[in-house]
């Protein structure tokens, strides 16, 4: 086995706190997380807010879509009871709340959720908010739609942009070639995953960072394919796990 990944906590540390909230992302940090991964949403007053889905009963106690919904709205609403009744309070917090909590050098894979809600001018909100931290956090801007990939790509020309894809594309170096923007690297479900997929992109220069992957015999398999990073519910977990590879 080849170097360990870099551990990113998909969402902070999910399976031990509400997802995408301040606990999630604070308790990330105490178990040794190299990376966070978190998604972001338009509220109403167009505001960058954490949050997964593009409506709120799953994990909020609020109804409805999160675009109709202002931050203070979201703010004053409970995203830790379904979770567990000790995370009662917790709040769906400001992207800028998350990156405040992060220090110099943490990878931070900001996920623009765009579609089927599509929302206008998030390209270029997410580009002017992340300015303060552009210097001392490493960021990796990733979406599904790449087409507001292209519209990060020519607000900020700088920052590293990843694919996100969950499916076999027919001739994926073509598809990255056809693009208009770099690509740094692509983000993928695990499933897809095999030495030679990732050798093929280490050769273009791409990285690889896998989605999500808690069991320990698929992160054996993504270490041993050689993928750069590990994006997991069970930070802590591959941590100890990586500590113990190590030695």
């Amino acid at each position: 086995m080849g170097k360990w990944p870099m551990i990113i906590a998909h969402r902070g540390a999910s399976v031990d706190a509400p997802e995408n909230t301040l606990a999630a992302f604070k308790l990330a940090i105490e178990q040794g997380a190299q990376g966070v991964e978190f998604d972001v949403h338009l509220t109403s007053d167009k505001k960058l807010c954490v949050i997964h889905d593009h409506t709120l009963e799953r994990t909020t106690n609020l109804t409805g879509p999160v675009f109709a919904k202002t931050m203070n709205e979201l703010q004053n609403a409970d995203a830790g009871s379904w979770k567990h009744p000790r995370f009662r309070g917790e709040k769906v917090p400001e992207m800028e709340e998350v990156l405040s909590l992060y220090t110099e050098g943490t990878f931070v894979n900001l996920e623009i959720k765009n579609g089927p809600i599509f929302y206008e001018g998030i390209a270029k909100i997410v580009s002017e908010k992340i300015l303060p931290w552009k210097n001392n956090l490493r960021f990796l801007i990733s979406s599904f739609d790449h087409k507001v990939l292209e519209e990060v790509y020519r607000a900020d020309p700088t920052l590293p942009l990843g694919i996100l894809f969950e499916a076999r594309l027919y001739n994926l170096l073509s598809y990255i070639r056809s693009l208009p923007f770099p690509v740094y690297s692509c983000n993928v479900w695990h499933h897809y995953v095999t030495p030679a997929f990732v050798d093929a992109l280490h050769r273009e220069g791409i990285a690889v960072y896998t989605y999500t992957v808690d069991k320990m015999e698929d992160v054996e398999r993504m270490a041993s394919a050689g993928v750069d990073g590990i994006i997991t519910n069970v930070p802590g977990t591959l941590v100890r796990m990586g500590g113990l590879v190590k030695k």
